[in-house]
């Protein structure tokens, strides 16, 4: 069995490129959630788009964390954002007048995956287990004990152990095939066999995870412990697809872009609800 070293076929898509449609699906679906009231044509569908993007981020996220040299700062970036992100939503829901208007925050969900990823890829078990305090603070705030709020509630965190999981089996396979075949380790985990295997993997723990959710979502519907938009977060589905070309490269990624990437989310938030305001004077 011989393995092209370069042979990536149809793995075209890299990190650069998950993170530009990432963005464009998260602005298509706040779209959707910033002019609602303005009764928008096509809602459904701009939320449906919209599920594309978190499970993009949870992706970038869990690679971010595994292949970061300093995981820590990584997540410490993350953290500082959804702090700020959080307060800049409060204060800007004070002046609307209205609290109920704070939509929580999925910075703060990338940052309790990420940090869940983070200590069960740690080498020491009693460390492993502490995994287990962030997954307790998303339930918590999911059930509104803790009085924060993250995006899709236990269900984001739930998609950090799903992609974390696929990888790790996707390691146990690889090195199984390696040592059948007698196969050069670092050939063919840079092959494209072992992305296939990868997406291949990973798809199937996604839609597994998907389908239970959506078949059991009348029993848990009225705790609120995952989201509260099952009907259509199915549809997040449709980001395997770009998922699926991945060949694990980061791609284009200047000072610019990376730290331009942490403040998209603030910025185009603020941008969307001045072009609401403005709307709506119009109106």
């Amino acid at each position: 069995m011989s393995l092209d070293k370069s042979n990536k076929d149809y793995h075209f898509l890299n990190s650069f490129h998950l993170k530009l449609i990432g963005m464009l699906t998260m602005v298509i679906d706040h779209i959707g959630v910033v002019f609602y009231s303005y009764n928008l044509p096509y809602y459904d569908l701009l939320r449906i788009i919209g599920r594309i993007s978190f499970i993009i981020f949870a992706f970038l996220t869990t690679i971010g964390v595994l292949k970061s040299r300093k995981p820590l700062i990584y997540l410490l970036k993350l953290l500082i954002l959804s702090i700020i992100c959080d307060l800049g939503m409060f204060i800007g829901s004070l002046i609307s007048g209205s609290i109920e208007k704070y939509i929580g925050n999925p910075i703060t969900t990338l940052f309790l995956g990420g940090l869940v990823v983070y200590l069960l890829n740690h080498k020491k078990i009693y460390i492993k287990f502490l995994s287990l305090i962030p997954i307790a603070i998303s339930t918590l705030i999911a059930l509104r004990i803790i009085p924060l709020k993250a995006e899709y509630d236990l269900y984001g965190v739930c998609t950090f152990l799903i992609f974390y999981g696929s990888m790790l089996l996707s390691d146990i396979f690889s090195h199984s095939i390696i040592n059948t075949y007698g196969l050069d380790e670092e050939t063919f985990m840079n092959s494209s066999y072992y992305l296939t295997l990868n997406s291949v993997i990973r798809t199937i723990f996604f839609l597994m995870y998907a389908l239970i959710l959506y078949f059991i979502n009348p029993i848990y519907n009225g705790i609120g412990v995952f989201s509260e938009m099952m009907h259509i977060q199915v549809y997040a589905l449709l980001g395997l697809i770009p998922l699926f070309f991945y060949n694990g490269q980061r791609g284009y990624n200047k000072t610019w872009f990376k730290y331009g990437c942490y403040a998209f989310f603030p910025l185009h938030i603020i941008i969307l609800y001045l072009i609401s305001l403005v709307v709506g004077n119009l109106i």
